[in-house]
């Protein structure tokens, strides 16, 4: 893609909002007629095979592949002419250095403190940026107000270069294009549902909607049949929920709200509490409905098993959790894990409470196994197909 477009996109809103941050960074753009165009780019080296980068540099700039340790345990910038120490010429280094520049003007400081010439003042720094963590970067984002500039730049500030956004991604970001619904990943979904449940409690429900939806031709991931040999079970959960289009979350007395086993009473949950996996997929698929990767969430309420064999009413039998207004510590920490792997960078939402999750869950229209439960599970698998082709319709019309 064109650099002038990319410059041109970034450089006409933040003239209109940051001005008193730009005196600097302007010093390099200059408009000729009605187009803008860089300069001083005697640090630019062609990117071609064997093109290495850092023969000259700005410290403060330069992301963390850029810098070694040497044996003294002091830090040292890889230079370009150096055979052992280079760094080869790559994209990724120039998105990290803008991702420090619209670091500034998000949030008005600089990456690190800084000399006139755009390099690191304290030698304390280099080791911050050469151990670069998530716990670095949340700090240092949460200077940043708007949750969309926050996640832009916390995706050019990766530490992987191959999860770093490239230009022309990073001109489809819902920040400069205001349009809630981009996927930042694989664009179209995979999978037209993600089934969420409780292994140990709702197993049979699962499997029964499992069955009926692939039947009528849907692509359903379900941990039974999508997880892959060896595959870290979490992880794979987490890569399904991003690749999907709709959750269908399946809630019983005994899988949230489990009188017996207090690791499955969302009512017994503190903010010290391990990560539940369930409530980690609820908190996922919130996040991504917040950036319009996931269309719709449909909760199934499954009532007790009566004497009868036939199911009684989610609600009026009390099976829904009172669950507290905490937030788990681990449950953030792994989200923010999950949508760093996906290369989806920091949360739009921030940390999230118990209550809000399960409110945030069944604020939306879903199905009851009430009854018998033949019948509902056929009417709920119904209307789960009709929530999926509603929204097919709709992006096919758009």
């Amino acid at each position: 893609m064109s650099s002038n477009r990319l410059i041109l996109k970034i450089s006409s809103y933040f003239f209109s909002i940051y001005s008193s941050c730009l005196s600097r960074i302007a010093l390099n753009i200059l408009r000729v007629g009605l187009s803008l165009k860089l300069i001083d780019l005697d640090c630019a080296v062609i990117y071609r095979e064997g093109a290495t980068a850092g023969s000259k540099y700005s410290s403060a700039y330069i992301p963390p592949e850029m810098l070694w340790q040497r044996s003294d345990g002091s830090f040292a910038v890889r230079i370009g002419s150096s055979r052992v120490n280079h760094v080869p010429a790559s994209p990724s280094l120039d998105m990290w250095a803008l991702g420090c520049v619209l670091y500034l003007l998000c949030s008005g400081s600089t990456l690190f403190q800084c000399t006139v010439q755009d390099h690191i003042s304290n030698q304390s720094d280099f080791e911050v940026l050469y151990r670069w963590s998530d716990d670095t970067k949340k700090k240092k984002l949460d200077l940043i107000e708007n949750k969309l500039a926050r996640n832009m730049v916390s995706m050019l500030l990766n530490k992987d270069p191959e999860k770093r956004l490239s230009a022309s991604r990073l001109l489809q970001h819902p920040f400069f294009t205001g349009k809630s619904g981009a996927r930042m990943m694989g664009d179209a979904a995979t999978w037209d549902v993600f089934i969420s449940y409780r292994v140990e409690s709702d197993l049979d429900i699962a499997s029964l909607i499992y069955d009926k939806l692939t039947a009528c031709g849907l692509r359903v991931w379900w941990d039974k049949r999508c997880l892959l040999p060896g595959q870290n079970w979490e992880t794979g959960f987490c890569s399904g929920l991003v690749d999907s289009s709709n959750l269908v979350c399946v809630l019983s007395r005994s899988g949230v709200k489990n009188p017996t086993k207090p690791w499955m009473n969302f009512e017994k949950l503190e903010k010290t509490s391990k990560c539940d996996n369930v409530l980690l997929e609820w908190r996922l698929a919130l996040e991504l409905k917040e950036r319009g990767m996931l269309r719709g969430i449909f909760p199934v309420m499954v009532g007790d098993v009566m004497e009868s064999g036939e199911n009684s009413n989610y609600f009026t039998s009390g099976c829904k959790p009172s669950a507290p207004h905490v937030s788990l510590n681990e449950l953030e920490s792994k989200l923010r894990e999950h949508l760093d792997r996906e290369g989806l960078g920091y949360p739009y939402k921030d940390a999230d409470t118990a209550r809000s999750i399960l409110d945030g869950i069944l604020s939306n229209q879903g199905g009851f196994i009430e009854g018998d439960l033949s019948i509902a599970v056929d009417q709920t698998c119904n209307r789960i197909r009709e929530m999926v082709q509603s929204f097919t319709e709709v992006i096919k019309i758009i």
